[in-house]
């Protein structure tokens, strides 16, 4: 069974989130979770990360194929992990992603709620927002179906 969820909301909104609970333990999600590599095997907006410099990576758009430029922060003892997006010259938090132990939520250790919030940009319209919004809603489901096959593959 699928058990996500994502917030609905009507635009203007400031921010939005999407959740699944992943039936992986919570420091595997986090440590792939953290990892370019993945990362870039999951976000639409920035596929394919490889770096670039100092902790910076870019990916491609499968939307518009323009150049993604994150870089990836991950705070384990808070289960946070932000990801900094824009350009190759500037980049803001404005992605994050909270990996909440399983035991926390009462729903066993070896699983896990894994979070992906999106604050809006001053400056981003409502179609593009909606499709911000849109995106993270089918990347949760991403990012659950990838962690629980490598898990269930072996943890690679």
């Amino acid at each position: 069974m699928i058990r996500c969820c994502m917030t609905q909301t009507t635009l203007p909104s400031l921010a939005h989130q999407a959740a699944a609970h992943v039936d992986v333990p919570s420091d595997y999600a986090f440590d792939r979770l953290s990892e370019a590599g993945f990362v870039g095997q999951w976000s639409l907006g920035s596929m394919g990360l490889e770096a670039v410099g100092d902790g910076v990576f870019r990916g491609r758009s499968l939307f518009d194929g323009s150049a993604a430029f994150v870089e990836i922060r991950a705070e384990r003892a808070l289960g946070l992990i932000d990801f900094h997006v824009g350009t190759a010259q500037a980049r803001c938090p404005r992605i994050f992603i909270r990996v909440t132990p399983g035991p926390v939520l009462g729903i066993g250790a070896h699983a896990c709620l894994v979070t992906l919030h999106a604050l809006r940009a001053g400056d981003a319209t409502d179609e593009g927002w909606a499709r911000t919004c849109l995106t993270h809603e089918a990347e949760i489901l991403l990012i659950k179906a990838q962690l629980e096959t490598a898990w269930a593959e072996g943890g690679a």
